[in-house]
């Protein structure tokens, strides 16, 4: 924003101090929890950016209550009732749409290439990157601390977001479609080609943005949480969002359970295949046959060890790496396992290089790791942890390369 000022000969803000005033965000649906068969994903394409570009929504076009309405009329805001001028365009409609072309001329290079590639990749993540920027927009003029700050501009863009995915599903409602969820920017519904594609054009006809679909899921699951599902695509992956799976602040035994469990369930559609394959993970952790790495949890610093007010376990685990040389910054990420012992977590562990497999805590990854990875999603198939953890395995029986 800063360089496109410079371009278009405008001064930029100096930053002003003043106090946070909260607004409304988007709006996010409960899902319907548990397991769902042929889902697309309709997408509204950059939606807050392109509600700013079609409504003009900047810091300069924006017109208070104590203002006449301009000759070239305004577009006032539901809800908020905010108001900003139809012309000319603001500044904040410029950069928007700079930005998502460039994404536009990213993403069509990517589809020449192949999804396994360096190349893609590289494309991916700088895509990836200028969609943050983007959708950051309307988020970042809503931020005290912004250059451009002015709350209005926020407040509308939200609300115009509201207004926009409530009135998409009482459209796909009316047209006969199953919604089963909704989040910020698009809604999950039963795949159904014909009716899509016609719910498309309408909504970008009343709604004035452009929707279609972005995935379509053989099959997906839904816990009862927001923001947390996965699901089976076409060729055989998993997309996976929100769940421990993705996050650092886990074991990789704890990451790999549930990703295989998430994979049974969606791929068999057995949760006693995947209840199984937990017992025998927590059989062959109790027998040490789990790879010592996959026991190391990494956490990263987000500032020097000794300016944490509270103990943790990643910070006591860097102060014993300090205590014998090792020199760490804020960013570096320190790995360490928990071992038998007394006292709280943080007391119980080791930087994983001073440690061995036999003062490892079985129990604590058994119980605190495996099992709450696993029943995250089975509990939704009414398995307990009790189940999980009442193994019958014996030495003779199912190995964990037999689930592979």
């Amino acid at each position: 924003m800063i360089k496109h000022a410079q371009k278009i000969g405008e001064l930029v803000p100096k930053r002003i101090e003043q106090p946070y005033r909260p607004y409304a965000g988007a709006i996010v649906l409960s899902p319907k929890a548990g397991l769902h068969e042929n889902i697309a994903v309709l997408d509204f394409k950059s939606m807050y950016p392109n509600i700013m570009i079609s409504y003009n929504l900047s810091p300069d076009t924006y017109v208070s209550s104590k203002e006449h309405v301009p000759p070239s009329g305004v577009y006032e805001a539901p809800e908020v009732k905010h108001r900003f001028r139809k012309e000319p365009a603001g500044f904040y409609k410029e950069v928007l749409s700079y930005l998502i072309k460039v994404r536009d001329e990213i993403r069509a290079k990517m589809e020449k290439l192949a999804p396994e590639s360096v190349e893609y990749r590289v494309l991916d993540a700088r895509q990836k990157a200028v969609k943050v920027i983007t959708n950051a927009s309307y988020g970042y003029a809503g931020w005290v601390g912004a250059r451009w700050y002015i709350k209005p501009v926020a407040e509308a863009a939200t609300a115009w977001g509201r207004y926009t995915i409530r009135n998409a599903i009482k459209m796909a409602e009316d047209a006969g479609l199953e919604v089963i969820y909704g989040d910020t920017d698009s809604i999950f519904l039963k795949y159904e080609p014909e009716k899509i594609e016609k719910l498309s054009r309408e909504i970008g006809a009343r709604l004035g943005l452009e929707i279609k679909p972005d995935k379509v899921y053989v099959r997906i699951f839904f816990t009862e949480a927001k923001k947390r599902y996965a699901g089976l695509l076409p060729d055989g992956r998993l997309d996976i969002v929100g769940l421990e799976v993705i996050r650092g602040d886990w074991a990789n035994i704890a990451k790999k359970v549930q990703e295989k469990v998430l994979e049974i369930i969606l791929k068999e559609q057995s949760p006693q295949k995947a209840v199984k394959y937990v017992q025998q993970t927590i059989y062959e952790l109790k027998q040490k046959r789990i790879p010592y790495r996959d026991l190391i949890i990494w956490k990263t610093l987000t500032k020097h060890p000794e300016e944490y007010a509270v103990r943790t376990s990643h910070v006591e685990a860097a102060k014993m790496l300090m205590e014998k040389g090792w020199k760490l910054a804020v960013g570096d990420k320190v790995g360490y396992v928990v071992v038998v012992g007394t006292g709280r977590l943080y007391e119980r562990v080791k930087p994983y290089m001073f440690a061995s497999y036999d003062e490892i805590d079985v129990e604590y990854y058994v119980l605190k790791q495996v099992v709450p990875a696993a029943a995250r999603i089975l509990q939704s198939f009414n398995i307990t942890e009790e189940q999980l953890t009442a193994s019958r395995v014996e030495e003779k029986g199912t190995k964990l390369t037999d689930f592979f």
